[in-house]
């Protein structure tokens, strides 16, 4: 009786040193994610957006990353090509709409239109316009996510991308300056990583 009270005690204590063991290294994993984010953001920030004085924040492409599954290289390439990294002086009249990467307004019933505040005039066309830099970056995160079902998510789960199919759907392989675009969406996607490399980060 002795013995098997001894050896149902061991057990209990081993049953708990293993749970102790995973919390530990599920906090441990939280933990080196959160300082992840944070320095992926403040990266961002100081190297890359600040620089451009941006009204996107490294805070708002990270929140894109975990809410929409786009990650971090892909979205600045985007936001890169279309506004100058939401640059106030060089990417044009949609930055001052929070349209950082140049949507048509297509109405409000898509799922990135429901964050809309109306829609901004420009070039002769209709544009969404959005209330907040933090509202239009969360657009073009589900834009990014849900249009064309899917198929920019497909496009850019992972390295490489495809930038050329990409830019066909999203650009338009029959617009003027296409093969243009997506020599930029190269060039860009180099001098990020590149920049991102240097600073200790693998993208």
């Amino acid at each position: 009786m002795i013995r098997s009270c001894a050896i149902s005690e061991l057990r209990k204590a081993s049953t708990l040193f293993v749970l102790a063991a995973l919390f530990m290294a599920l906090f441990a994993g939280l933990a080196v994610s959160h300082a992840s984010a944070a320095s992926t953001a403040a990266f961002l920030d100081r190297d890359i957006l600040g620089p451009h004085h941006s009204r996107v924040t490294g805070d708002m492409i990270v929140d894109n990353w975990h809410w929409y599954g786009i990650d971090v290289l892909p979205q600045l390439v985007i936001v890169g090509a279309e506004t100058s990294l939401a640059d106030p002086r060089l990417g044009g009249e949609l930055v001052s709409a929070n349209n950082f990467g140049c949507l048509r307004y297509h109405g409000a019933d898509t799922r990135w239109g429901q964050l809309a505040a109306g829609k901004v005039w420009v070039s002769g066309k209709d544009w969404y316009s959005f209330s907040s830099p933090e509202i239009g970056m969360m657009a073009l995160g589900r834009y990014l996510k849900v249009g064309r079902d899917g198929l920019y998510r497909q496009l850019l789960d992972a390295p490489p991308y495809d930038w050329e199919a990409f830019a066909a759907a999203y650009y338009g392989s029959n617009v003027p300056g296409f093969a243009a675009y997506v020599r930029n969406l190269r060039r860009l996607e180099r001098s990020f990583r590149g920049r991102a490399a240097a600073a200790g980060f693998g993208w």
